[in-house]
């Protein structure tokens, strides 16, 4: 492919500036309106990532998943940044520390660079993709995930695209068990 670059980034042009695409509304995407969020968490120790896509996103949501995701009385501190929805999370019980995007980036220690840097490597895997349906977001978000998260164990493809493929073997042999129901005789 070939990208023209014409007149592009000059000023002053002989002509009115083109406008393509739509419009785009202002502030926080939604799922119904085809624009779902994407909730990062980041284990800074370990630099594990997860991906959430929510039908409905709330603080109740973000509490739930993490409860998923955190052992049980375990010093949780969390870093977000100002918006409303996660002023939950400590009345749940998790240390919650905030930075202020109109103010600064971070202060100290207190920063989402890391969720930050996910989701500047997670858009263009998407772009390549050309459009990805809100309803398959969390698989593709998933797949991204997955080899992330492994090319942080290991920095050798082959081995990553053999524990993809060892995954995808064990799962379908899982699905085979389920349907000719040998998979309660496992438990037996």
């Amino acid at each position: 492919m070939y990208i023209s670059s014409g007149q592009k980034g000059e000023k002053n042009l002989d002509r009115p500036p083109r406008k393509r695409g739509l419009r785009a509304n202002r502030g926080r995407g939604t799922f119904e309106k085809d624009k779902p969020a994407i909730v990062t968490f980041v284990d800074r120790n370990t630099k594990e990532t997860m991906f959430f896509v929510p039908e409905h996103l709330s603080g109740d949501y973000v509490i739930d998943k993490m409860g998923g995701h955190t052992d049980k009385g375990s010093k949780i501190i969390t870093y977000t940044d100002e918006y409303k929805m996660y002023s939950k999370l400590e009345s749940a019980g998790y240390q919650h520390k905030v930075v202020n995007h109109s103010f600064e980036y971070a202060n100290g220690n207190i920063h989402i660079n890391n969720c930050e840097n996910r989701h500047s490597l997670l858009r263009p895997f998407l772009v390549i993709k050309r459009g990805v349906s809100k309803y398959n977001l969390q698989s593709y978000a998933n797949l991204f995930q997955f080899f992330f998260n492994k090319r942080l164990q290991s920095h050798n493809p082959v081995e990553i695209v053999t524990q993809a493929i060892n995954a995808i073997i064990n799962f379908l042999y899982f699905l085979q068990c389920l349907k000719n129901q040998q998979f309660l005789k496992l438990f037996a």
